[in-house]
């Protein structure tokens, strides 16, 4: 961030009413996360999971999970009983492990890390060492792979949405490493073939990453409503890895995530130890030191209130509600989702419209919509609240189609951006 003003230290102290007053002040533009015209990424389950959520973070928010095992072992027992469920949930053998990350960003930061350090041991011609990933995975990948000194081939195309298999064979040489499929990835919300993909890492000894981040706290669930959702977790032989994002769609308070390891003896890689400072024994098993024992105890006490049956039965209404937006899409003409969504983030666009013209239109009518590329889309990530606006968003989707197709509405904007 440039500096243009200057903001300096208060000279007195301040008085929290009038803080707080400028404070709501200021946010009264701020987009209301949980609103029922708001499609950008958010995760809502009802206000009372949302109560939940907050209460359980609040108990906990000052006290620092890097100290847990010395001072707070009731942080200690949540995160490791949150590890264990989200294992279960996802069929990971017995010897299996994992930890807690503050976000999906450092879950796949760490699984390119924890893959690196094991091809040292178990890949010693992959002096070069190269990750090899969809077209379509997150940009994490590219982030960590940067900072870890990895090299990182990505796909240049997506057939049929779905990760190229052929393509990512192609690129296997002596110096890969480490492969990844999504479940699902953001753009598309259809999950990669990751079955595949394990047979082809597995053919050739490599690392597989598996990054659930948005789809695992759905597809476990939503494979009971839906059968064309594909085996993508620790059933799946050749998975080596998974990351799974609490704070998405397990309705958690934000940031809490999870590396999880097919085998826990894994962690000798991932983690850090340093003992060569006066300090003593400092061991981590990610980036992240001090932060807050909140958001494991938020996703504790979320999890253990909404139980599986609780899981299920928000699924359902998102299965319900997303099945509903895209049969209205669809009857719109000239307007067509892509690929075949099992999550709760899909892709729509038109041959015939430009559809960033009608994403124009729809936000100057009060929505809020995501942007994809690839083919140029609006991206929907729906929640519970959405049920109260369908017929009115296809309203008037419908009608800014329409003016689209008539001339009268031209598009503003035509940048997708995920996050800047």
């Amino acid at each position: 961030m440039a500096r243009h003003n200057i903001s300096k230290l208060p000279a007195s102290r301040g008085d929290w009413k009038s803080i707080e007053v400028s404070m709501n002040s200021a946010r009264r533009e701020d987009i209301p996360w949980r609103g029922p015209r708001t499609f950008k990424p958010a995760y809502f389950a009802g206000d009372d999971v949302v109560e939940v959520a907050n209460r359980a973070y609040q108990m906990y928010i000052t006290d620092n999970a890097l100290h847990g095992k010395a001072a707070f072992p009731s942080l200690v027992r949540y995160h490791d009983e949150v590890i264990e469920m989200v294992l279960d949930m996802l069929h990971a053998p017995f010897g299996a492990g994992g930890s807690a990350t503050i976000g999906g960003t450092e879950s796949n930061f760490m699984a390119v890390k924890t893959a690196r350090d094991w091809a040292r041991e178990h890949l010693p011609a992959a002096t070069s060492p190269k990750i090899i990933v969809p077209r379509s995975a997150h940009p994490s990948f590219d982030k960590a792979a940067h900072m870890l000194g990895v090299r990182i081939e990505r796909m240049s195309e997506s057939p049929s949405y779905l990760a190229d298999v052929d393509a990512m064979a192609a690129a296997v040489d002596e110096h890969a490493i480490m492969m990844v499929a999504s479940a699902p990835p953001y753009p598309y919300g259809q999950s990669d073939p990751v079955s595949e993909i394990a047979s082809l890492a597995s053919k050739h000894s490599l690392w597989l990453h598996v990054d659930g981040c948005l789809g695992g706290f759905i597809l476990p669930f939503a494979r009971e409503f839906d059968d064309s959702i594909p085996d993508f977790d620790f059933i799946v032989p050749g998975v080596t890895s998974m990351s799974v994002d609490i704070h998405k769609y397990g309705y958690a308070a934000k940031g809490i995530s999870a590396l999880l390891l097919r085998d826990a003896d894994l962690d000798k890689f991932q983690r850090s130890v340093h003992d060569d400072w006066p300090g003593g024994m400092y061991a981590t098993a990610n980036v992240a030191g001090s932060h807050s024992g909140g958001a494991v105890a938020s996703a504790w006490a979320v999890m253990n209130y909404l139980g599986r049956e609780g899981y299920r039965e928000v699924v359902k209404q998102q299965i319900d509600i997303r099945e509903a937006l895209i049969s209205g899409i669809e009857s719109i003409e000239g307007l067509e989702v892509w690929a075949k969504p099992q999550a709760f983030n899909f892709a729509f666009g038109s041959k015939s419209l430009d559809i960033f013209a009608v994403a124009d239109g729809m936000t100057d009518k009060g929505w809020t919509l995501g942007r994809a590329r690839e083919p140029d889309s609006i991206q929907l990530m729906i929640t519970v609240a959405h049920a109260a606006s369908i017929d009115e968003f296809l309203r008037e989707l419908a009608e800014t189609s329409e003016a689209v197709r008539s001339g009268s509405l031209c598009a503003r904007q035509t940048q997708a951006v995920y996050a800047n």
